[in-house]
């Protein structure tokens, strides 16, 4: 009998096209969701992974991030998980919000964790994660799904796999389906896909937090870690 093979890897590189497709793309000369699909298919191949996972690389490494990084992979930890959140950068250009990723040390008790900056997403990517990240929490009860796991990396840059980004494209599409379909039933207009930016509160305004800021934010609910006022 002829052994076969499943592979949901194209499907899912699909359903991430799809939602790529309706972003801005002129925002970025440097988003080519072809480019970025094939080259998505390529490293999860490559890794052998169970779904789809989409490679990128952290810009603007904070030292003692890296630092803390570092010691991590001493002590064994050579892959450790990341927590992502969105700064606003520009308040009237969704496009321009930037994901910064965090790495999470608990103390010793275990009870409290603090958030340490680690680096920030390219633009190419921060254009396609921002939408997804501000859907985690919607009406549809998603929850987290995006997830972020360090590769590896020299000296002063990190590689990291983003996993899961069919699932949440996916709930996205449908999220931009029910909006057609309001519009269309109300006889009203059908807004930006990033219509729903303004709505939600885990958003950073412009100038309003600093380096040692991310530092001080030790609970997990979502809405009260990005609230950047000195501690």
């Amino acid at each position: 009998m002829p052994r076969t093979y499943s592979r949901p890897h194209y499907a899912q590189a699909r359903t991430w096209y799809r939602f790529a497709c309706w972003l801005r793309r002129a925002s970025c000369p440097q988003f080519h969701p072809h480019l970025m699909k094939e080259d998505a298919l390529r490293a999860s191949f490559g890794l052998r992974s169970r779904a789809l996972i989409l490679p990128s690389r952290l810009q603007d490494c904070d030292a003692a991030g890296l630092a803390r990084l570092a010691a991590r992979a001493s002590g064994g930890d050579t892959y450790p998980e990341l927590i992502a959140r969105i700064a606003q950068v520009d308040p009237d250009d969704p496009t321009a919000d930037e994901v910064h990723l965090f790495l999470e040390v608990a103390d010793r008790t275990g009870t409290h964790t603090r958030k340490h900056l680690l680096g920030k997403l390219p633009p190419e990517d921060a254009l396609w994660v921002a939408p997804l990240i501000r859907l985690e929490s919607d009406a549809y009860g998603t929850g987290t799904v995006l997830r972020y796991h360090v590769t590896g990396g020299e000296a002063d840059e990190v590689h990291i796999a983003i996993s899961r980004a069919h699932e949440a494209a996916a709930a996205w599409l449908d999220w931009a389906d029910d909006r057609k379909a309001w519009a269309e039933a109300y006889a009203v207009a059908d807004e930006s896909p990033y219509a729903y930016r303004a709505t939600y509160r885990d958003t950073v305004a412009p100038g309003s937090f600093g380096a040692s800021d991310y530092g001080s934010l030790h609970t997990t609910d979502a809405y009260s870690e990005t609230d950047w006022g000195d501690a």
